[in-house]
């Protein structure tokens, strides 16, 4: 595989990540004693996936701050602290399995060294290795969904690119993680075969190989909202407050919005459905909240679930759309929360949560159920618990073909 240079591209995922060391600080006046401490014994050096693990036996001395492993790799001095309270160290963040010589010793509180241990070890396959190694990218609506595994939940920073029209790689996105597994969508491509590649790096600035493949991504498109109309359910809130209709939802403006009446008798859950014009396989959409002094707050919705079915098997005042029986006939399309990324309280918004919510809250619909022509959205719980909706407007993505 060709490795390609990022370094000038990706300056935000080194800076991510810090190196971290164990180490335990001298507290109070300097000390004096320049004898060296006694040498480590009993060493044992045990490879382990990036890296080793290092036991050892510390001897019966007062005078030891703590133990200090130092070696070079990719060019670099490397050192490992580890407090006098444990008999052990971890080395990690070796990229390669190449053979590793590193010098073990004791310090003492005034930073004088016992006489070295030498020893030379070769790391495990990396754990960066078995995440690249993972990668599955498949076709999807509109690009690919990229999946992988992380069995040592090392932090790993992956680089998403893909080719321009021009065949030029360019960066799409970018993912920090440490989870056991993850997947990611990369949308807004036409149906040509198309190069797409990942690269992923460590806290220690290791770089993987740079992972290729070619796909054809699977036709999307953004639904007509010309052909959309509201669909009154029995049980629907499609009340209107101060002339702001449903219909607002699907009119291309974010700056207009759809604003229910508030009122006792709208309890959770809330309703409203509508009819696509067509019967389209749906893959996704994305839900513009209201934002101005609203960000986060007071009507806009936070978790919801969208059904979707092909016919409406009862008319519209029939009083089975205020109970549950409908579920039976409808499919689940999508659960969904929307999530603020700072986590801050209502009220205080960063400005990432403000161009998350700018954005638009993108969703992805169950790929295993029949094309739709009419979705409804079950509101469970608003920003501020509120017995109203506001909404700004909602986009559904495709193949109506």
């Amino acid at each position: 595989m060709k490795r390609i240079d990022f370094k000038s591209k990706t300056a935000l995922l080194f800076a991510f990540f810090t190196i971290l060391s164990c180490s335990e600080e001298p507290i109070g006046q300097t000390a004096t004693n320049k004898t060296p401490p006694p040498p480590l014994t009993n060493v044992i050096i045990t490879p382990t996936n990036g890296g080793a693990h290092i036991t050892y036996t510390l001897p019966e001395v007062e005078d030891i701050s703590y133990v200090r492993c130092e070696f070079e790799y990719n060019g670099r001095k490397r050192t490992v602290r580890s407090s006098v309270y444990k008999n052990y160290l971890e080395v990690d963040g070796l990229g390669e399995p190449e053979e590793i010589e590193l010098s073990l010793s004791l310090v003492n509180h005034s930073e004088i060294a016992s006489k070295p241990y030498v020893g030379k070890f070769i790391p495990l396959e990396s754990p960066m290795t078995a995440v690249f190694n993972s990668f599955q990218v498949k076709p999807a609506y509109g690009g690919v969904m990229v999946s992988w595994e992380n069995p040592a939940r090392m932090m790993a920073g992956i680089t998403f690119m893909a080719a321009s029209d021009h065949g030029e790689l360019k960066i799409k996105d970018m993912v920090f993680s440490a989870l056991p597994s993850g997947t990611k969508s990369l949308r807004g491509f036409n149906t040509d075969k198309r190069l797409f590649a990942l690269c992923i790096s460590d806290k220690y600035e290791n770089t993987s190989d740079t992972f290729k493949i070619e796909v054809s991504p699977l036709y999307e498109g953004a639904l007509n909202k010309k052909k959309f109309t509201e669909v009154r359910l029995n049980g629907d809130n499609t009340s209107v407050n101060n002339n702001r209709p449903l219909s607002n939802i699907w009119d291309d403006k974010l700056n207009v919005l759809w604003h229910t009446v508030v009122a006792p008798i709208w309890t959770m859950p809330m309703y409203f459905t509508i009819n696509l014009g067509v019967d389209a396989q749906l893959t996704r959409f994305v839900l513009y909240n209201r934002g101005e002094s609203y960000y986060y707050n007071q009507h806009n919705p936070k978790r919801f679930s969208v059904w979707g079915t092909d016919v409406l098997q009862h008319e519209a005042n029939d009083p089975i759309w205020a109970t549950n029986d409908w579920k039976s006939e409808w499919k689940l399309l999508a659960e969904c929360e929307v999530v603020k990324p700072s986590g801050s309280p209502i009220g205080t918004n960063t400005a990432e949560d403000i161009a998350a919510q700018d954005a638009g809250f993108e969703f992805d619909f169950d790929q295993n159920v029949p094309r739709m022509r009419y979705v409804r959205f079950e509101i469970h719980e608003t920003f501020g618990r509120t017995q109203a909706l506001h909404i700004n407007e909602i986009t559904l993505y495709g193949d109506d073909r």
